[in-house]
């Protein structure tokens, strides 16, 4: 049979096909003039296809814009659109028929029903994980939350997660025995998350499961839940803490075995090095997570008041106070974590107090005069260095070893720069997921300025240093450009050499050898040095600067 008499024979098997399905389906010539419009498409553009046939695709709204598909080269994309008053899906797509040429197709489905809504709505719940598996166990599906928690863009990468996070058995018995379990698992950063399994039953058969865990509560969703420090909720986990350096792996490390014990945490650090994240992560991997997280900045809080926010106070224990009383944070954090940061900005007499607390396990309040029994894990966090308070007697010491126990000592972002890089990137994720910006990249001459910068702020500096970037950046990737100009001034005037390492020096030497090379061969000319090294010509500029380099 001949080509022709093949195609003839095709065309009559799909024209009835494609004309009876519910779906619209349009199709365009290479040129992008309409040569196929089923019946379906006739009602939800609310035009006879006579009109259209043969006529250039633009002339249906909204438009289907395949020049730009066209031209990117994009040969697959999903949207929504509002035709004559109706939402619908529209999937679009190319078929390359020969170099350069191109048939256009567009499948459109209204979304007409509230089963439709309503199922897509809870299935895309940013409260929850869910995955889909069939009734072979095998992945199928998953929503958004379960790509963002495992940091996925592909689905392979997320079936490879998943796969290895939620046991087979358990979805085996889910499907065999058509009944809901309930289960936990252990993620790779020690996380332990709830599971349920509810099977999917048609015809009295189980065809499926459905897998949903809600720990996206805790940390996708923590951006856009404002909880009250009452309800003691931890946000965050390990898997928060970004970076390979070995100093902050330790102390990952050290958290893990921590939070396998009840006993107090002490955590030290600069200012923005993380401390209250690491306090969150402990409670979270810790047999009490379920139980009230509770947090007290000591040095947020007036002197005259931290002793009734730590303990309460009765009735009448005051004028103003609530006639019933009211218990303190101790007090609601009973059988949980309460976390005191700054601790070291506490008077000596509120340190009596406290220690009485954590020595004897019980409390009173102020007025009070009964003794309270409570169960409460203490974690304590500091900038201060409270070796030297005690010993300039601002610290009392008694409290100093109640609260040594367990120690994370977090270096500084200076002591950690290998780690720069991968910060720079997760924060940038996660301010345009906050911000609703689309900055997609930060410039090597960027990373590079951080590198040189001293952070006297630590990781909360370099997030305000980067969220002030994607505030006046106006492209897709941050320049040098847009940061302050004290950090641009660190690319000028990087460290000096006596506290760089002899690998530093000796690559510095390199750099200014091979600008001198570039100078010299392009006869001074700026922009071919700047072309020949592969840099901006305002780099250039800067490294002549940096360099001392004067051609």
């Amino acid at each position: 049979m001949s080509y022709k008499a093949d195609m003839h024979a095709l065309d009559l098997i799909m024209n009835p096909i494609l004309h009876n399905v519910n779906e619209g389906i349009l199709i365009t010539d290479t040129f992008q003039n309409v040569i196929f419009m089923n019946e379906s498409a006739e009602k939800i553009f609310n035009i006879d296809s006579s009109n259209v046939l043969g006529k250039h695709v633009d002339l249906l709204k909204p438009s289907l814009k395949f020049y730009d598909m066209i031209s990117k080269r994009e040969l697959y994309l999903q949207e929504k659109e509002f035709i004559k008053g109706n939402e619908v899906i529209i999937r679009k797509g190319l078929l390359e028929v020969n170099p350069n040429s191109f048939v256009c197709y567009a499948i459109f489905r209204v979304i007409d029903s509230f089963e439709d809504d309503q199922l897509n709505s809870l299935l895309q719940s940013p409260y929850e994980g869910i995955a889909v598996f069939d009734d072979h166990a095998r992945f199928l599906w998953a929503n958004e939350v379960c790509y963002k928690y495992f940091k996925c863009r592909s689905k392979d990468d997320l079936k490879e997660n998943l796969t290895s996070l939620i046991p087979h058995s358990s979805l085996r018995i889910s499907i065999e025995e058509a009944r809901p379990l309930f289960g936990r698992t252990i993620s790779n950063t020690g996380r332990a998350l709830d599971l349920v399994y509810l099977p999917i039953i048609r015809s009295n058969r189980t065809i499926g499961v459905i897998v949903k865990s809600t720990f996206s509560a805790f940390n996708i969703a923590a951006h856009d839940i404002q909880r009250e420090p009452d309800h003691g909720s931890a946000r965050y986990s390990l898997e928060d803490i970004a970076g390979s350096n070995i100093d902050i792996i330790k102390q990952k490390k050290l958290a893990i075995k921590a939070a396998r014990t009840t006993s107090t945490v002490l955590i030290t650090g600069e200012s923005g090095t993380g401390k209250e994240v690491f306090a969150h992560s402990i409670h979270n991997l810790s047999s009490r997570r379920k139980a009230p997280f509770i947090k007290v900045n000591c040095a947020a809080v007036p002197e005259t008041l931290l002793e009734s926010e730590l303990f309460g106070y009765a009735e009448g224990a005051f004028t103003g106070a609530r006639k019933e009383g009211k218990p303190g944070k101790f007090e609601l954090a009973d059988n949980g974590t309460i976390f005191l940061d700054e601790i070291a900005d506490m008077s000596m007499a509120m340190q009596g107090k406290l220690l009485r607390v954590l020595q004897e396990r019980e409390l009173e309040r102020v007025g009070g005069i009964r003794s309270t029994r409570i169960n409460v894990r203490v974690i304590a966090a500091t900038n201060k260095n409270l070796i030297r308070l005690v010993k300039e007697q601002k610290f009392r010491e008694d409290l100093y070893y109640r609260l040594n126990v367990v120690v994370l000592n977090l270096p500084p972002l200076r002591e950690r720069k290998d780690d720069i890089t991968v910060l720079s990137r997760v924060l940038l994720r996660r301010l345009n997921e906050q911000l609703g910006t689309k900055v997609k990249t930060i410039s090597q001459e960027v990373l590079s300025c951080f590198q040189n910068y001293n952070w006297p702020g630590n990781i909360r500096e370099l997030e305000n240093v980067l969220e002030r970037a994607v505030n006046f950046c106006e492209q897709d990737i941050i320049t040098i450009d847009h940061l302050p100009e004290a950090i641009q001034a660190s690319a000028l005037n990087p460290p000096l050499a006596s506290s760089q390492t002899s690998l530093g020096r000796h690559m510095q030497e390199r750099e200014r050898e091979a600008i001198m090379e570039a100078l010299e061969n392009s006869a001074g000319n700026k922009s071919q040095a700047a072309k020949y090294l592969k840099i901006h010509r305002s780099a250039l500029y800067r490294k002549m600067h940096k360099y001392n380099i004067n051609y």
